[in-house]
């Protein structure tokens, strides 16, 4: 953050403003608008405060101090919602707090209540939790209804996940854990939202493109978890971040306009409205796992996020996946065709691999190291090839799909 002092240049006919931090870059705005009379005064430049920080994260933050000064294990009923705009770079600018909403403009904080008559102004993180504070009194907490006893307990779910890791993956390593548990947040958070509808039918979110954006989104996730310590509420705004550039070169924002069209109902609802729900969803599970924490312990918790395997890049059986794909790529009689050999695509198809994975040493190198690393095509490839439903059996006692036959006792025992 730039703490030192900025100056605030405004066009008085058009209101236009800009924030600078030398007198030359003060010049260059007003150059850049128009030439003045010598006693003509269009313009003001007033000197003002080091930048705050984006009100979002001054919010969470906040959220989170107040969900640690409650006794009953549960998130302070406050909701914050991110506004989201077309430019994907302010997507933070405004943040909307129930029915308070709070604005930024670089050195201000505006929050205005709920009529919209009235309005204060904090000129520091500290002074706008102050007035958060005034407004947090009005919320009470609401119990849940009558039927929460047919709901799933979380604390016994996290128990009980924590146990099936430990049944399953006792032998990982904290790193293949940490891995591991980044496959489920993301299949969370980002595979199973509106983005699933975005994917939906014809789209340009393509399966080949999904394959790549799941893999770059849990290689984010994984760079942010660790067994020392997690910003679980950062984790999930940072897998719905807007602005978040995705393998195919597009923002968030931007792939979700693209897939957007108002004449398909799995396409109908704006992408901005998806990404408001999937930030709220985010601050919501991260400020619930941020007390779950404080509950169970860190390592409890991602082992509880490690009770399964689905088979992603990151999970366990990545490794076993690629080496399968692999082998069968280069055998047209492998069993993993089984059920494609027939068909009238088929010989062309594996005869034609696209130049950049022909090679089938760099294929397996790009595949172990993620399947964000490839191209488009290539992506596109390997899912026609049902690089997903490749068999994950340990063939410890054969393998009726594979062909391998059953494993017999030995005639001596």
């Amino acid at each position: 953050m730039n703490n030192s002092a900025l100056w605030r240049v405004v066009d008085n006919e058009s209101g236009t403003q800009s924030i600078v931090s030398t007198p030359s870059e003060a010049v260059a705005f007003v150059n850049s608008r128009f030439d003045t009379d010598d006693d003509d005064e269009p313009f003001s430049i007033t000197k003002v405060g080091p930048l705050l920080p984006k009100p979002l994260g001054v919010i969470t933050a906040w959220a989170a101090k107040k969900d640690g000064e409650r006794t009953d294990g549960r998130t302070a009923p406050i909701i914050i919602r991110p506004v989201v705009t077309d430019n994907a770079i302010e997507c933070n600018d405004v943040v909307l707090w129930g029915d308070v909403y709070v604005s930024w403009d670089h050195d201000m904080y505006t929050i205005e209540g709920p009529d919209g008559s009235e309005y204060s102004e904090a000129d520091s993180a500290a002074e706008l939790s102050e007035i958060l504070d005034e407004y947090a009194g009005d919320y009470e907490y609401v119990p849940e209804g009558s039927d929460s006893h047919t709901r799933p307990n979380p604390r016994e779910l996290i128990r009980y996940g924590a146990q099936e890791c430990a049944d399953r993956f006792g032998h990982l390593d904290d790193d293949a854990l940490l891995w591991l548990a980044a496959t489920r947040i993301t299949l969370a958070l980002w595979r199973n939202t509106p983005v699933e509808n975005w994917h939906a039918g014809k789209s340009p979110l393509h399966d080949g493109t999904m394959m790549r954006i799941n893999a770059a989104t849990t290689r984010i996730v994984r760079s942010m978890l660790s067994f020392d310590h997690v910003n679980w509420i950062a984790v999930g705004l940072a897998i719905v971040n807007p602005s978040r550039v995705l393998p195919t070169g597009q923002s968030v924002l931007e792939l979700g306009l693209a897939c957007h069209n108002p004449d398909v109902p799995a396409h109908e609802v704006d992408p901005r409205e998806d990404l408001a729900e999937m930030a709220q969803g985010a601050i919501d599970w991260g400020r619930t796992y941020r007390l779950r924490e404080k509950e169970f312990g860190l390592r409890t918790l991602i082992e509880f996020f490690c009770a399964f395997d689905n088979g992603w890049f990151g999970a366990p059986s990545w490794g076993r996946i690629v080496d399968r794909f692999l082998t069968a790529v280069d055998d047209r009689e492998n069993a993993h065709w089984r059920m494609h050999r027939d068909e009238p695509w088929f010989d062309e198809w594996f005869t034609n691999r696209p130049a950049d994975i022909a090679d089938t040493t760099e294929f397996r190198r790009l595949l172990h190291a993620g399947p964000d690393l490839l191209s488009e095509e290539a992506a596109e490839w390997c899912v026609e090839g049902a690089i997903g439903y490749v068999c994950q059996d340990d063939h410890a006692n054969g393998c009726p799909r594979c062909g391998i036959p059953l494993a017999t006792e030995s005639p001596n025992e």
